[in-house]
């Protein structure tokens, strides 16, 4: 019974943001303005050819975001990224890298967040994030890095480690203000942006945040990759979008 329930709210899910083709459907069009009150995106890729996934959570403006688009529509909006993470950034790094690429590196800078950041509204995207990332699949979890974290936000983090899924928890760094040394670890120089200690800025694109930099904009290489997914029953890249479908 409990895992019929979870099919079920997984195919309303599915059903609710028109999955199956959100990728090819959904416009955002204030994306955009959205990204000047929630700085998030994915440029370049780590050492290992990973994607990597950002979000400046200190710069986010939750009530002037909520001026410029619904909950509902921002929420359809990630989940159209993540479904463009499965069908086209992880099959390009795959061929890019040459080999099987399927989970990103993702860096929150939670510069100046702090108690006062959580107001109701804050929240509430909060819990929809929380809802959406609980219910991917772990094997596209992987490794976090929460960067500028205060001393309060390290005692936050403390209270809560104990809840977290310890496989997961044991993924995610939490790095005061000398991240930096820890991050080209990961990242090549080139590939992080100068906001992050970094050389790349994509000054003639608008900005890092902007460009969606990586190997998925290759076309070449998108297509490759598209052409060469292993979709046969049991395949690393059937399992990983049946991890989202099911």
């Amino acid at each position: 019974m409990k895992s019929q329930n979870l099919l079920n709210d997984k195919l309303l899910c599915r059903q609710d943001f028109g999955v199956d083709t959100i990728v090819e459907d959904f416009d955002f069009k204030e994306l955009d303005e959205v990204r000047k009150y929630y700085p998030q995106g994915y440029h370049g890729v780590d050492k290992q050819g990973k994607p990597i996934y950002i979000e400046r959570l200190g710069k986010v403006n939750v009530d002037r975001l909520l001026k410029v688009t619904t909950l509902t529509r921002y929420v359809k909006y990630l989940v159209q990224e993540f479904e463009k993470t499965l069908a086209i950034r992880y099959p390009a790094c795959s061929t890019a890298a040459n080999r099987h690429i399927d989970s990103s590196t993702t860096i929150l800078d939670v510069e100046g967040v702090g108690l006062k950041s959580f107001t109701r509204p804050a929240q509430e995207v909060l819990e929809h994030l929380r809802k959406i990332y609980a219910d991917s699949d772990s094997k596209t979890r992987g490794q976090m890095f929460i960067i500028n974290a205060s001393p309060g936000f390290k005692l936050l983090w403390n209270a809560i480690k104990p809840f977290i899924d310890p496989d997961r928890a044991s993924k995610i760094q939490v790095i005061s203000n000398k991240y930096r040394s820890k991050l080209l670890e990961m990242i090549d120089e080139s590939e992080l942006p100068d906001f992050l200690g970094g050389s790349c800025n994509c000054m003639y694109e608008g900005g890092c945040m902007k460009l969606d930099k990586g190997p998925w904009k290759d076309t070449y290489i998108a297509e490759s990759g598209s052409e060469t997914k292993d979709t046969t029953p049991g395949s690393a890249n059937s399992d990983l979008r049946d991890s989202f479908t099911v």
